[in-house]
């Protein structure tokens, strides 16, 4: 009897570790790909790695590559990056009186800078991005460099391994078109709020050439349009003309995504049509792109904008900040 209760005692806690490995397991690889952000159905994780400023990891599902920071997808090459790309680039390349040069705040692996590249005119790109492992795999990991058509090895661009506002401070130089493409800020990164701020988009002015146009990308909206009206608002604030502009994905990736146009003089955007062949930026879609749907036309306090002192995104993203929609 007494070795039956010792078995069975052993038993238990050899189930009680394996139920405690394959939780840490799970927590562990959470933390590299959560499970709401993973490729549909089976997928191999090819590469993980601590950088010096987030956990990087690289799936592969059916031939597409995804790239993911801190458990979120950060990239993919897929269709939906290459729609992604084409709203984000070619609608401020549109709006800007020219495009000899072009700055990008989070040029990632280089999908941008590849859409940019496509203008004859361009002179100069400055990419800039603050994690070297990141541009590394941009410049190195063939799949990426096959996607991107190699921009980030380009001779027309430099890239800068630096926060973007360190080296906007740093810089007197302006560009034709500015790219803003940023993670969310969040509680957990508190200071990619002072790259969404009043102060920094006033910083962003100050950069920009007198006919030129900035893009910003403003999260998924499907799930917190009042984050669209916010930035928008911050704008405003900030001596900008903006048009906000979205991309809807909902009937094949069941996502929104946000965008602002920012100008220093207005911009008619439905006068706006891509200056180069592109895949995605049909006539129907461009108009349907700028004729935002009723759920993100909130009610906003002009008032109510992200400075160098608040979370204010943070707080919409996290559900915290609360806001009577409109019926």
């Amino acid at each position: 009897m007494i070795e039956f209760k010792i078995g069975v005692l052993i038993g238990a806690c050899a189930v009680l570790i394996i139920w405690g490995l394959i939780y840490w397991r799970r927590q562990w690889l959470e933390s590299y790909i959560m499970e709401e952000e993973a490729p549909d159905g089976d997928y191999k994780v090819i590469l993980r790695k601590r950088s010096a400023y987030q956990k990087i990891a690289v799936a592969e599902n059916n031939g597409v590559y995804h790239l993911f920071a801190d458990g979120s997808e950060m990239f993919s090459t897929d269709k939906a990056e290459d729609q992604y790309s084409e709203a984000i680039v070619h609608i401020p390349m549109a709006a800007a009186k020219t495009r000899e040069s072009v700055l990008i705040i989070g040029s990632g692996v280089g999908n941008t800078a590849r859409e940019v590249l496509r203008y004859e005119e361009i002179e100069s790109v400055t990419a800039v991005d603050l994690d070297p492992f990141i541009v590394e795999m941009g410049l190195t990991f063939e799949p990426f460099v096959n996607f991107t058509n190699g921009s980030l090895q380009d001779p027309r661009v430099k890239t800068v391994l630096d926060d973007g506002r360190k080296f906007l401070e740093k810089s007197n130089d302006r560009w034709d078109v500015i790219i803003i493409d940023l993670p969310d800020p969040s509680y957990h990164t508190p200071e990619l709020s002072q790259l969404f701020s009043v102060e920094f988009y006033r910083l962003l002015k100050s950069r920009l050439y007198p006919g030129g146009a900035i893009s910003i990308a403003c999260s998924v909206v499907s799930t917190a349009p009042e984050y669209l009206a916010a930035i928008r608002a911050t704008l405003k604030t900030a001596g900008f003309h903006v048009v906000p502009y979205h991309w809807d994905y909902i009937v094949e990736f069941a996502v929104d995504w946000g965008f602002c146009l920012a100008t220093l003089k207005p911009v008619d955007p439905l006068s706006l049509e891509p200056l180069i062949p592109v895949k995605h930026l049909t006539e129907e879609r461009l108009e349907d792109m700028f004729l935002l749907p009723r759920y993100l036309r909130v009610e906003w306090d002009e008032d109510e904008v992200q400075t160098d002192r608040n979370m204010l995104l943070a707080e919409i993203l996290e559900g915290e900040y609360l806001i009577e929609k409109p019926e």
